[in-house]
């Protein structure tokens, strides 16, 4: 009997020694993906990274920037693409247009209704009067 109990030992001690191995090999596996996802996306090129190109390269980024949209020439589905501008909002920007003629500046976007400064803040990255 003392051969059948040392033999249930040993097993026992191997079971705890590859459980304890594969709690650490998930705890590493974990850490790298929580903090190195980059290896787990596959396509190295498709890791958005900041540009840190000289100058020179930084003009031809403009290039490809996007068009502002023209709040005196945008349509009301144009508008509501905006940051926290619904239905209404684009309505009322559309009619002020109409009855006050074109905007000299964005800044006039606080003539409308239910355009604060906050709001304001928001859209000015997306917008332009020209």
């Amino acid at each position: 009997m003392n051969n059948v109990e040392n033999a249930v030992e040993r097993h026992y001690w191997r079971a705890v020694i590859f459980l304890v191995i594969l709690i650490l090999a998930g705890a590493g596996f974990w850490g790298i993906r929580r903090f190195a996802p980059a290896v787990f996306l596959g396509k190295p090129d498709m890791i958005a990274v900041p540009n840190d190109k000289p100058a020179q390269n930084r003009a031809q980024l403009t290039l490809n920037k996007p068009a502002l949209l023209n709040i005196n020439t945008a349509s009301t589905e144009e508008l509501q693409t905006l940051p926290n501008i619904g239905e209404a909002t684009a309505q009322r920007i559309v009619d002020y247009r109409t009855q006050h003629g074109n905007f000299t500046s964005v800044d006039a976007l606080q003539d409308v209704k239910g355009i604060g400064a906050k709001t304001l803040e928001k859209l000015r990255p997306f917008v332009d009067a020209k």
